[in-house]
């Protein structure tokens, strides 16, 4: 199996066998050090200067080593991402959970995140009642996040 990263010197995504130190790229011949071998990574454009940016899954944040700019990451799976339709020209547009607004790119029209209701449902495990029967424990709440 093969893992990739992103050349230190052209940067190129270049693949490698597992378990492999470094890489030397063959375009621009610059040796690349693997750092976090067989660590699961993710992958970006910085917002900053557009340089594809990869970095270990699960990271909040990742700053560009060209530019200094920090970028958001993404949840794994894009899990958290809302839409809502612009206010100006109601084309749909997508956004991270717990954004306030959202700019849209046509129009640059900002469209303010309506705070909406949530059901929570928490099972925690079952229970043995006084007469020895399993009791399902069950908790439902709702909740506003701004």
């Amino acid at each position: 199996m093969q893992s990739q990263l992103v050349c230190a010197g052209c940067r190129r995504i270049l693949l490698y066998p597992r378990g492999a130190t470094n890489v030397c790229c063959a375009v621009c011949n610059t040796v690349t050090v693997i750092i976090c071998a067989g660590v699961p990574t993710a992958r970006l454009v910085c917002a900053g200067c557009r340089t594809l940016l990869m970095y270990t899954e699960g990271a909040s944040s990742v700053r560009c080593s060209c530019c200094q700019t920090i970028n958001l990451a993404r949840p794994v799976g894009n899990c958290y991402v809302g839409q809502v339709n612009c206010g100006n020209c109601h084309t749909t547009l997508m956004y991270p959970y717990g954004a306030p607004s959202v700019k849209c790119a046509i129009c640059h029209y900002v469209t303010n995140i309506e705070a909406r209701s949530q059901t929570v449902v928490v099972e925690n495990p079952m229970s043995v009642d006084e007469s020895g029967k399993l009791v399902s424990n069950v908790v439902v709440g709702v909740t506003t996040k701004k």
